[in-house]
């Protein structure tokens, strides 16, 4: 069995938390309040699928998606590791592989639903009667893409390091925010820059309103590598893992 349920409920409840839960809803509602206002204060349809294009890629693709999967997955292991519940998994006859998969398969489902939901609605709010759904829907895909591979990266990250949340958000700033858009070569390895891949291999719009630094064929492989690299980790980093360990 890949998935457990009991871990599955348990990292549901986890990442369910009042404040965390908090946190996820106003990173999501932020895109569609933004959207609202281009929508209203655009001043041509032209301008509003500009906008659009700018958009996705700033607030979602560059911030709501990274920090709402940091948030989720970063606590997954983190959370149980500071309360000492990890004992409970770590004493129990369960693959180590099971525990990694469902905690990913949960944590990442929550992510990929939510940050897909809330580019789609910001995307079709600002879109308004123009022609850009598949701008707009290949965003979404992106949004999911994102929100998988970066549960992996935190999830993996809340393992291996104490202070995951905070070298997550100077992973965040100064890799995928700064280094991937100032040096061509750093692009390869920026999630940022796969998920803007998957939006422009399923848009249809115009290169002038929006395009991908990297072809399709480098995204699903690069995705493919680092999504088995962070699971691989995870796992190798729990079998080692010492009952009594803090980090």
């Amino acid at each position: 069995m890949l998935i457990n349920p009991v871990i599955a409920g348990l990292t549901l409840r986890q990442a369910l938390a009042r404040k965390r839960w908090l946190i996820v809803t106003v990173l999501a509602a932020l895109p569609v309040v933004m959207a609202v206002l281009i929508r209203i204060y655009a001043e041509s349809d032209e301008k509003s699928l500009a906008d659009l294009a700018t958009l996705l890629p700033a607030l979602n693709l560059t911030v709501v998606v990274p920090i709402i999967a940091l948030v989720l997955a970063s606590s997954s292991f983190g959370a149980e590791i500071e309360d000492g519940t990890v004992v409970y998994l770590l004493t129990k006859p369960t693959p180590r592989s099971e525990i990694v998969v469902t905690k990913l398969v949960v944590t990442a489902l929550i992510c990929m639903v939510v940050t897909s939901v809330s580019t789609v609605l910001a995307g079709a709010i600002a879109m308004g009667g123009l022609d850009g759904t598949g701008l707009v829907l290949g965003f979404g895909a992106g949004a999911a893409l994102g929100s998988f591979l970066y549960a992996a990266i935190f999830l993996a990250l809340g393992l291996i390091a104490r202070r995951g949340l905070l070298i997550g958000l100077v992973y965040i700033v100064v890799w995928e925010g700064t280094l991937s858009r100032l040096f061509a070569g750093t692009r390869v390895l920026s999630v940022r820059q796969y998920m803007l891949g998957l939006a422009d291999a399923i848009s249809s719009v115009d290169a002038n309103v929006f395009a991908a630094d990297l072809p399709p064929a480098k995204v699903y492989s690069m995705s493919i590598l680092v999504a088995a690299a962070a699971i691989a980790l995870c796992i190798r980093k729990l079998r080692t893992f010492e009952v009594g360990q803090s980090s």
